[in-house]
């Protein structure tokens, strides 16, 4: 018997609070990117039997304002799987050999994010610091290994298909990383595609799979990365961090 299959978007959350001390809360801006994904979903009539959502704050507040452009109101559930890799860590484990880095987390200070300078600064430390992590050199050094976040997203992935008994569609509001390692899984990319990948992934944009509802298939990637509801008059809720 073949086993119920069924659709999931992954859509990642709204832009967050990006160089700030706590980035875990969306930006205004994230929120009106949210409700204009809501929206855009309500105008093309495409139904969603549940929505998924991981249980950090910037997920919250992007299921919240998805909801209000969207009109309808579907059940929600937390699966706290679906989080992101807490990129801070993996930052500070970095940081213990470099003492810049060591001096600026004893007293952090909000970065200028509008500098390109300290932007490609602040991108080529993240570069470096998840190449270690990855490498699983120094798994000591991390609450959550490399691995450990690659077997999560595997288990967010089998709780999501058995959810999928019954129900046709299923959007699961994500961050960057989960959704990088779903695709990698899906075209059996190396670990190294993982960063090229995530600095792709634009805030509200979504990547959409085919999978069955008996949580061991693999899901079949059918779009990366849509964007078309960013273009043309909506050119400026484009982002990427």
């Amino acid at each position: 018997m073949t086993a119920e299959r069924g659709f999931v978007s992954l859509v990642r959350h709204g832009q967050a609070s990006f160089g700030q001390e706590n980035y875990d809360q969306l930006s205004p801006l994230g929120g009106e990117q949210l409700e204009h994904v809501g929206r855009h979903l309500a105008q093309r009539e495409e139904p969603i039997d549940l929505i998924i959502r991981g249980d950090l704050a910037r997920h919250e507040q992007s299921v919240e304002a998805f909801l209000r452009g969207y009109g309808a109101r579907p059940e929600v559930d937390v699966v706290a799987d679906w989080n992101e890799f807490d990129h801070r860590a993996v930052i500070r484990a970095y940081a213990k050999d470099q003492a810049d880095l060591r001096a600026w987390f004893a007293n952090p200070k909000p970065l200028n994010t509008q500098s390109p300078a300290e932007k490609q600064k602040i991108m080529q430390i993240f570069r470096e610091a998840v190449l270690r992590w990855q490498r699983g050199q120094h798994d000591q050094d991390y609450q959550e290994t490399w691995l450990g976040f690659s077997e999560r997203v595997t288990r967010a992935w089998q709780s999501t298909q058995t959810q999928l008994q019954g129900r046709q569609t299923i959007l699961v509001l994500t961050s960057g990383g989960p959704i990088a390692l779903s695709v990698m899984a899906s075209l059996a990319l190396p670990h190294e595609a993982m960063l090229t990948l995530n600095q792709r992934l634009v805030n509200g944009g979504m990547t959409r799979f085919l999978t069955a509802a008996d949580g061991q298939a693999q899901p079949e990637l059918l779009s990366l990365n849509e964007q078309q509801h960013f273009l043309g008059k909506y050119r400026h809720l484009l982002t990427y961090i």
